[in-house]
């Protein structure tokens, strides 16, 4: 059952999509996801891999939100698991809000397999260098009274707060302070403490093809106004279930929304963007405000194996609306140019694309024309579709080209890459040119 929160959020409505299958510096996946909007960053941390370093050891990726770039990172030691993390922008830098350390350490048979960190923190984003949490002087640092392990904060950029969470008698406790104070030293608690009911990491009963593990992991959080949102994983049950469930298919993702007043659970749903990932993991939940509608909107993420690699993971970022639709229509990524290839030209009108949200329905639409000199003989590429159109499964419609002997229809296609496809020319039978204009096709 659709619910709509105080910020516009439905966690059961369409999304779209910011960037898609970004390859990030080191091989482990993503952990925490936040943006700059004003610099036009995506920022992403991951775990350095604790078979080749100590744990607690961060990497932190910059990414350029409209090119999918990794333009930037980081190496941060000794700061923990990257549970979550606030952008801050200010003038022409970004700093950031992580944890970091003192550490709470897991071992297992004495070896240290994970790391978390126990106080929070703020610095600059600066590309190329090695921060050690260690020499980060300790009025530069922050532990909430009573936390007893691992911490994280969040940045609400509409109310310029700084959420914390942090353990204490056995639950999640989340506290707000003002962003501007913190970063001065001044943690005063704003309002009350929101304190995470129990029994809220059961899993769901919900149609799985597999068994699900009974309790929820923890993928991160975030706070807008007084909504606290909850982003979780119920990873397939492959341990008791070693012969029947695929490695490659990790699970179920839950996002859950809270009243910071009540303490209730507002909703609960299973997110369904980006379905077509190989191996989907669920990974940082982050808000932002567009820089070029206003919009606030709810981000989150997901990691992927990388193509081809068994243990190199990627990132793709989709993201919730919060503004109503407009005659039924809900825009989620506005008209975008085409990248063309080599060869193929605009023709009378530029070919360009757009995805738009429809009666519960997300649609991908072109529009515009090619032409293809001296045409094209065989299957062949010809564009490539910016990162907010990107469809994760495969996605085809036939469109029109040159009539040569009666043959007036080709076919189109794109997938996961963003490569759009087309498909019909012969040797005998050259396509030299393609339009765009009746494409209304299913994104997902």
């Amino acid at each position: 059952m659709a619910y709509t929160d105080a910020n516009g959020v439905d966690l059961s409505g369409v999304s779209g999509r910011l960037i898609q299958t970004v390859d990030l510096v080191k091989n482990p996946a993503p952990q925490a996801i936040a943006t700059d909007t004003v610099n036009g960053h995506v920022f992403v941390l991951q775990v350095e891999s604790s078979a080749t370093s100590p744990a607690g050891n961060l990497y932190l990726n910059r990414i350029d939100r409209e090119t999918g770039t990794v333009t930037g990172s980081m190496q941060l030691k000794g700061f923990g698991h990257g549970l979550s993390m606030g952008a801050e922008p200010s003038g022409t830098d970004t700093y950031l809000w992580t944890e970091v350390g003192p550490l709470h350490v897991n071992y297992d048979n004495g070896v240290a397999t994970s790391a978390f960190g126990k106080a929070v923190t703020r610095f600059k984003f600066e590309s190329g260098k090695v921060l050690d949490g260690a020499l980060i002087p300790a009025a530069q640092k922050f532990t909430p009274p009573g936390s007893t392990s691992g911490t994280g904060p969040s940045l609400d950029p509409v109310n310029h707060q700084v959420c914390v969470m942090y353990h204490k008698d056995g639950k999640r406790h989340f506290t707000r302070y003002d962003a501007t104070a913190a970063a001065a030293g001044s943690w005063v608690p704003v309002g009350t403490t929101f304190v995470m009911p129990s029994g809220e990491d059961v899993t769901p009963a919900v149609p799985s093809p597999y068994p699900l593990q009974a309790k929820l992991v923890s993928q991160g959080f975030t706070v807008l106004g007084d909504v606290v949102y909850s982003y979780q994983w119920a990873p397939y049950d492959k341990d008791n279930n070693p012969t029947t469930v695929p490695s490659e298919f990790p699970g179920i993702a839950f996002l859950t929304s809270y009243s910071w007043t009540t303490g209730a659970r507002l909703d609960r749903q299973v997110v369904t963007n980006a379905d077509g990932l190989t191996r989907r993991e669920p990974e940082g939940v982050a808000t932002e405000v567009d820089p070029a509608t206003g919009e606030t909107r709810l981000l989150f993420g997901f990691s992927n194996t990388v193509p081809g690699e068994e243990g190199e993971r990627d990132v793709t970022i989709g993201w919730y609306p919060t503004k109503p639709a407009v005659d039924g229509v809900k825009v989620l990524a506005d008209w975008e140019d085409l990248t063309l290839e080599p060869g193929v030209t605009p023709g009378s009108q530029p070919p360009r694309g757009r995805l738009i949200a429809l009666a519960g329905t997300t649609y991908l639409q072109l529009r515009g024309n090619v032409a293809c000199s001296p045409g094209l003989t065989a299957d062949s590429r010809i564009a490539t579709l910016p990162h907010r159109l990107r469809a994760t499964h495969l996605t085809r419609q036939n469109v029109a080209r040159n009539n040569n002997t009666g043959r007036c229809v080709c076919r189109i296609e794109t997938d996961v890459t963003g490569a759009l496809r087309v498909y019909g020319a012969t040797s005998d039978n050259a396509i030299t040119w393609i339009d765009f204009d009746a494409v209304t096709v299913a994104w997902r």
